[in-house]
């Protein structure tokens, strides 16, 4: 099997440089130049604390050279997905080409869509967590109970997914073809649409937003009781109760976690947002559902973006 990652960041990295060493070959696709000569050089490193292990992988930054894949995996984010999928178009996905997005949010199916067969695509999400720590090495910061979900667009389980799921768990990536997999998500969508954005906001970690903060913690509970209205119109059986529960559980196993868009608004970078908070108000106003302080969070995630060279600086 040939799989081809589409977007070689520190996720993509994981998957890819996990599944290496049980397929015929990996391509590693990414636009950043540095990355792509460090793991042609040196191979792709992956740490873990203390262990280090160096995987030996094909990158690249043109499309045209990753060849026609069997599986091929989207872990670019949102702003990147229709990018990254015509680039793909270009050798990678092929009539036969398995497509997979593990990607954060919703929406990105959507884009896929557009250029694939609704037969070829595979959705789901990770629970795992990597950092890139320098070009072509990634930290692997997975705690707790983790996994891997996915379920084809179809509902067709394919054989070619049945052994991409054995694959993935020979490489304990914590695989499953999972039928309820939309509720998952949604319940991914509930600590994402609070904890990322607000302790993006407020520079904060999970404790900090959610415990010690009272102030915070009430903005957040609004966020996740709409998100669970939102849910709930869709036929997903996530009560308001249930959902606080979920989020405040995923909390306390996570002590001083710092989500990733933190990160992108220290280093002004472009946020998910529209895959999440963004993605949760358009799926409310279509089902009439509102969805006023989720959409609050994300207008303010959008005007700090929009400012980030006219940052005060103390």
């Amino acid at each position: 099997m040939k799989v081809a990652v589409i977007g070689a960041g520190a996720m993509g990295s994981l998957f890819g440089g996990s599944l290496a060493s049980v397929v015929d070959e990996v391509c590693l696709y990414s636009t950043n130049t540095a990355y792509v000569e460090a793991v042609n050089k040196n191979g792709l490193i992956m740490t873990q604390g203390d262990l280090k292990n160096v995987v030996k992988a094909r990158a690249t930054n043109n499309p045209k050279e990753i060849g026609e894949a069997d599986v091929a995996i989207i872990y670019v984010k949102y702003s990147g997905t229709r990018k990254a999928i015509q680039d793909a178009m270009v050798s990678c996905i092929g009539k036969k080409t398995l497509v997979v997005t593990l990607q954060n949010g919703i929406g990105n199916v959507d884009i896929i869509k557009e250029y694939v067969p609704e037969g070829q695509i595979v959705y789901g999400f990770s629970t795992f967590t990597s950092d890139v720590k320098g070009p072509g090495h990634i930290e692997m910061t997975t705690s707790g109970k983790v996994e891997t979900c996915m379920w084809p667009l179809d509902g067709v389980v394919s054989p070619k997914l049945a052994r991409l799921e054995n694959l993935m768990n020979q490489v304990n990536l914590m695989a499953k073809i999972a039928p309820d997999v939309e509720e998952r998500i949604w319940r991914k969508l509930l600590v994402n649409a609070c904890e990322n954005t607000l302790c993006a906001i407020l520079k904060v970690n999970v404790t900090d937003l959610m415990i010690n903060t009272p102030e915070s913690f009430e903005i957040a509970k609004q966020v996740i009781f709409e998100v669970s209205d939102v849910a709930r119109a869709k036929g997903l059986n996530i009560s308001r109760d249930a959902a606080l529960r979920h989020v405040m559980n995923v909390t306390c196993a996570v002590p001083g976690h710092v989500p990733s868009m933190v990160f992108d608004v220290l280093k002004k970078k472009k946020t998910e947002i529209g895959s999440i908070n963004e993605a949760i108000v358009k799926e409310g106003k279509r089902l009439g559902v509102p969805t006023p302080m989720v959409e609050t969070i994300a207008l303010l995630i959008r005007a700090i973006e929009a400012n980030y060279e006219r940052t005060v600086n103390h």
